[in-house]
């Protein structure tokens, strides 16, 4: 019989949403001079890159990006639009209502609990600016180990790092880039949160379970336990 002892979450469009309306990448363009439609494409091209920490970071990643299109810009230059609009990308993320409660609710139940979120540095700190770090007892970043879900080695550093086995783990995610294969690949039960996203389809042939939203993980760790029968199951 599995016993789960830890949790691994996944970060975005899981427990964290982002709302319409991000200004950053308008207000840097304009405050850099460059052309946003052609810009951002180049930007976009480098998102494996950054969070994998090939390209160091944020800065780097527009420096890069921007040279690519033609527009040379100083890091200082760079490093200072960033600064100056990050509050913008900030508020344009909000955390779901069932997250904190959730993990509050994991932890006084004694089970460890890991973030494995495939992010870059400014997805760090938009992670701190949330005050979400305080509710993981590891905080497990693609840009700070080098590797990127579904990579095996991802997992199995989060779960080492909680003192577990990845068997005794589970991992929560709505299942982008095939993060939950992964998580099964090296033993952990997956639960899918369902978010009709484009790749839910593919992601619920790698869930164990598949749960509408955050509000039901609880007793879906209870039935991998075999002390429940979940609410649905994926087969």
């Amino acid at each position: 019989m599995r016993i789960i002892q830890g949790v691994c979450f996944d970060l975005f469009s899981t427990l964290v949403h982002r709302a319409p309306g991000n200004p950053f990448f308008r207000d840097v363009a304009d405050d850099l001079g460059l052309d946003l439609e052609v810009w951002k494409p180049a930007y976009d091209k480098l998102h494996d890159e950054t969070m994998a920490a090939v390209v160091p970071g944020i800065v780097a990643r527009i420096l890069l990006s921007a040279k690519a299109t033609g527009v040379e810009c100083s890091r200082e230059t760079v490093a200072a639009a960033v600064n100056r609009h990050f509050a913008g990308m900030v508020a344009s993320f909000e955390i779901d209502p069932q997250t904190i409660p959730l993990l509050y609710q994991i932890r006084e139940q004694g089970l460890g609990v890991a973030l494995v979120s495939n992010a870059s540095d400014h997805a760090e700190w938009i992670f701190d600016c949330l005050g979400l770090r305080e509710y993981f007892d590891v905080s497990v970043f693609s840009h700070r180990v080098r590797m990127l879900k579904p990579q095996p080695g991802i997992y199995l550093h989060a779960s080492d790092q909680l003192g577990v086995s990845a068997r005794s783990c589970a991992f929560v995610g709505d299942g982008q880039h095939h993060e939950l294969a992964g998580a099964r690949g090296v033993g952990m039960a997956t639960i899918l949160i369902d978010r009709n996203l484009p790749h839910s389809e593919s992601a619920r042939a790698e869930a164990d379970l598949v749960l509408d939203d955050l509000a039901g993980v609880p007793d879906a760790l209870e039935a991998l336990n075999g002390t429940r029968t979940p609410i649905r199951k994926q087969l």
